[in-house]
């Protein structure tokens, strides 16, 4: 009989160390949270919407007698609400915008204990916001990250691999001995995404070729620089069973290169933010996103705050139900989403979004007024051998900035026909003529969260 290290590893970490690490050492509800998630992935429908309701109603009514912010808004808007009505008294509440926790920031928090900590958005889209987030947050935060994974078919405490874009989390994660210590406990090797060098990328392909881990958890944009690079330098790399993706839109052409290179069928989508944590990650099935109701209520709504159909295009507006510290009501995140009108095969009954189409920032507005989704230049460049990179900007209504990282700087006159072909696709795609000029620079530096944008706009929405 062969023994396994890996696996024999593994479960230690999940019997022993990790049961230890986070009850009695850190003092957190995790791996309760975490079954509580493995439990009511198999409610109904309607188990659903009566958990919400219950959760809604009591941070609503929590955020009513002591969140000053919210006590000003009920009595201005003469709100009232019950637990039987709560899904509908919600919509009474208007939207919380960043610009509105800027100007309100006091009147929205209230510390009921000591476990409070301080974080912010990326400000992938402008200025970062600031916010409080507690302990009760963080758990059930990280048993979503925990459930999210079992889906991609890791087991607590099996290696793992995660490629991150962000400094911050990498450098919150530890540095030396922790850092190892942490790793160990975990199962988890992060590797640094940032800035990655073509040694770096040599040293993460041998990496993952030594760890083997049955996930890889990644940047989107930096899972794709690292496939481009293998896929460019012919290397050979280990095929994990799952690939998971976060933090950027995983755009067809991105999924099918992933598959190629790392020849793995299995690629997952995770949904999340700094603010309200992962809200949502695809099954098995892929069907969509699916939602986790013990967590957030997620709303799409149009430009005036009204609720759109299932299946069509609107803001992602979210309620986060685990963070009393500084209660998230009606957040208006910055994303567009489609909620869907299916439900999934796998037979979770949870709400599904379609898909997260991207950022507000990343619809392009032409000079009629109509709206463009970003997504649809991606391809005009996709294809190019000689494009390593490419950045696409609307700086005026008529006019577009491309950013772009060349295999071979020497070829640039051949690319003559491509750049006049891809002028001619996107003034059909604006429906106007449009002044368009590249840029060609060494390197397209990530947003201040690890993100790379590929396209966003600087024209006014409103």
């Amino acid at each position: 009989m062969t023994i396994n290290r890996v696996d024999i590893g593994a479960k230690f970490r999940r019997d022993i160390l990790i049961p230890l690490y986070w009850k009695y050492i850190k003092h957190l509800k995790v791996l309760d949270y975490y079954q509580e998630l493995q439990a009511h992935q198999w409610n109904t429908l309607k188990e659903n919407h009566n958990l919400q309701r219950i959760k809604l109603f009591k941070l609503i009514q929590y955020a009513s007698q002591n969140i000053p912010y919210y006590q000003k808004v009920i009595q201005e808007h003469q709100i009232s609400f019950s637990e039987d009505t709560i899904l509908t008294d919600l919509k009474k509440f208007p939207l919380l915008t960043k610009n509105i926790i800027r100007k309100n920031f006091e009147q929205l928090y209230k510390f009921k204990d000591h476990t409070y900590y301080r974080n912010s958005s990326g400000g992938s889209t402008g200025e970062p916001v600031i916010f409080y987030q507690d302990s009760n947050y963080f758990a059930w935060n990280t048993a979503a990250k925990i459930f999210f994974d079992e889906w991609a078919g890791r087991k607590l405490g099996e290696p793992m691999v995660k490629l991150w874009g962000s400094t911050r989390d990498i450098l919150r994660g530890g540095q030396g001995f922790k850092d190892y210590l942490r790793q160990q406990i975990s199962g988890v090797t992060i590797l640094g995404s940032s800035k990655m060098t073509d040694q770096d990328k040599y040293k993460y392909v041998l990496w993952i070729n030594q760890i083997k881990p049955c996930l890889i958890l990644a940047f989107t944009n930096s899972i794709d620089e690292l496939t481009n690079f293998i896929q460019d330098h012919h290397l050979s790399v280990y095929s994990p069973p799952a690939i998971m993706t976060s933090s950027g839109v995983l755009f067809p052409e991105i999924r099918a290169r992933i598959q190629k290179v790392f020849h793995t069928a299995e690629i997952f989508d995770r949904y999340g933010s700094r603010e309200v944590g992962d809200m949502a990650c695809n099954c098995e099935k892929s069907e969509g996103l699916h939602l986790l109701p013990d967590i957030h209520y997620l709303e799409i709504v149009d430009n005036n705050g009204k609720e759109v159909n299932q299946g069509e295009e609107g803001n992602i507006i979210v309620t986060l139900l685990t963070n009393y510290t500084m209660p998230l009501i009606r957040y208006q995140i910055g994303d567009l989403g489609i909620l869907s009108e299916r439900n999934c095969q796998c037979g979770r009954e949870s709400p599904l979004l379609e898909k997260v189409v991207g950022r507000i920032n990343s619809k392009f507005k032409n000079k009629f007024g109509d709206f463009i989704g970003a997504g649809i230049f991606y391809p005009l460049f996709y294809f190019h051998t000689n494009i390593r990179q490419f950045q696409i900007i609307q700086e005026r209504a008529d006019s577009i900035l491309i950013n772009l990282v060349l295999m071979d700087k020497t070829k640039l006159k051949d690319m003559d026909n491509n750049f006049k072909e891809i002028n001619q696709k996107i003034e059909k795609i604006m429906g106007h003529k449009t002044t368009i000029k590249y840029n060609l620079v060494d390197e397209i530096q990530p947003s201040p969260s690890g993100k790379y944008l590929y396209a966003f706009s600087k024209v006014e929405k409103v």
